[in-house]
């Protein structure tokens, strides 16, 4: 499946400023499957998921205090596994329902900056509007539901995709019908 905020996501990770992303929109839109086809791509599938909603006990975590090395090999003692700047993912999904590592986000960028960190959330402004948060520590990217676009290439339409991005639509009415259909 294709979708557009991939690409978005590989030109955060290659920008050189790059800061933390807090990748935000509604429930079920696609946010980690999109994190997790990015990570693919991009670090070989080298992702460590903190999922907030799963694993509760992560929360604790954080709970001391913020020190982004601490929390880091902590992280790594619960994966297993070492987590390598520059060579990794960070992905913390459902990240709403822990505030400190909203919090937290800020001292990876200035401590870990060579660390992608991505986090992903819906319902964000209700848990932001309660803490202190990182500003001009972090970058937002919004993901929406599939466009339409991407909607005909994931059903292998992709030459109507084609024809509906290219530009202006002079259709005949059999093509147009075509177009209808998609859209029941």
């Amino acid at each position: 499946m294709k979708r557009f905020i991939v690409e978005k996501l590989l030109s955060w990770s290659n920008d050189p400023r790059r800061k933390p992303l807090i990748l935000r929109g509604a429930r079920q839109v696609g946010k980690t499957w999109a994190v997790k086809e990015f990570a693919k791509q991009q670090f070989q599938g080298r992702i460590h998921l903190v999922d907030f909603e799963k694993h509760p006990d992560l929360h604790k975590i954080f709970a001391p205090n913020l020190d982004t090395k601490r929390i880091l090999s902590e992280l790594e003692l619960f994966f297993n596994r070492t987590i390598t700047p520059g060579e990794d993912l960070l992905f913390f999904d459902e990240i709403q329902s822990c505030p400190r590592a909203i919090m937290a986000l800020r001292y990876f960028f200035e401590d870990l900056p060579d660390l992608s960190v991505i986090a992903a959330g819906s319902l964000l402004e209700f848990a932001l509007r309660d803490i202190s948060f990182p500003v001009g520590r972090v970058q937002f990217l919004n993901l929406y539901p599939m466009t339409f676009v991407e909607f005909l290439i994931a059903t292998g339409k992709d030459m109507l995709a084609q024809k509906l991005v290219s530009g202006p639509l002079h259709l005949s009415e059999n093509i147009h019908q075509m177009f209808l259909e998609q859209l029941r």
